[in-house]
């Protein structure tokens, strides 16, 4: 008896676990052993490795973007707007040589360098998107020969990681009909007058958004003794200045004694005038030539 009841009594035991075990697994007890269970599929993952990020342009093979380089890929300024913050307007300084682009994550047009003429580069902001920011450059994307309306107004893409946030609060106006030049330096505004400006049709001063690149040069014993160069060049001539092979604008000095629209497309002052810029003035700020 004893020897027959121990393996009902574990026999019963073990079906106890397996119902349990049953039960546990979603598995109804009273279910029908011959019912078919269903098995999940195995998932296999997809392990195919992701895209390589581009490979950094090579900056040995692409054109500086500078006042003495016509480098054609320059975007213009279409839907372009300066980027107004609590500080002024907003600028970026060019931390390192570093590719300039045509669009964020887009070709690679040029180079932007650090220094510019031997001064930190310092640029507008016009628009901004992650991890990138537009600025306005001071480089023509064509020769006046070629097509005067790619000339000026050009900008870029560059990565944020290459550039510090800035501000000025400066910003000027030089109307060419009222021959004015109004310096609004954030606290004050003047109104100074002007000595000469470009040529309507022939020399003109180029019209719209630029900026101050940021060089201030003494020139003594020359007809333009004391320059603060701007970003935009003439629309109609090459390359009246043959030393740099540019036509560069610039606000500066004259011991010509001419005035009215008479100059290449450069805004002539009195050293009065050029007194209230002498390295007051900030490189990146915007100058808003109107007719």
């Amino acid at each position: 008896m004893t020897s027959r009841g121990r393996p009902r009594r574990r026999t019963a035991a073990v079906s106890l676990v397996l119902l349990a075990l049953a039960a546990g697994c979603g598995v109804p007890p009273d279910a029908d052993p011959a019912d078919p269970v269903a098995v999940r599929a195995v998932v296999v993952p997809d392990k195919r490795r992701a895209p390589e990020p581009p490979a950094a342009p090579d900056l040995s093979t692409l054109l500086v973007v500078e006042p003495r380089v016509v480098v054609p890929g320059l975007p213009g300024s279409e839907g372009a707007e300066p980027v107004r913050t609590d500080d002024g307007w907003q600028t970026v300084t060019v931390l390192r040589d570093t590719a300039a682009y045509d669009a964020p994550d887009g070709e690679a047009v040029g180079v932007l360098p650090a220094l510019t003429l031997r001064y930190p580069t310092v640029l507008p902001v016009v628009g901004r998107e992650s991890g990138w920011v537009r600025v306005m450059v001071a480089a023509r994307g064509a020769l006046p020969s070629q097509d005067a309306s790619r000339v000026n107004h050009r900008t870029a893409w560059v990565r944020v990681r290459d550039t510090r946030a800035g501000s000025t609060s400066w910003r000027l106006t030089v109307d060419l009909s009222e021959q004015t030049l109004t310096v609004d330096d954030g606290e004050r505004t003047r109104v100074l007058p002007v000595l000469a400006t470009g040529r309507p049709g022939v020399t003109p001063t180029p019209r719209g958004l630029q900026f101050v690149v940021g060089p201030f040069w003494d020139e003594p014993g020359t007809t333009t003794p004391r320059v603060v160069l701007l970003s935009t060049q003439s629309e109609t001539m090459d390359d009246y200045d043959r030393r740099t092979g540019t036509s560069a604008s610039a606000i500066h000095t004259t011991t010509l004694r001419a005035t009215g629209e008479v100059s290449n497309g450069c805004v002539r002052v009195t050293d009065e005038v050029l007194d209230v810029l002498w390295h007051r003035v900030p490189a990146g700020t915007l100058v808003d030539v109107v007719p």
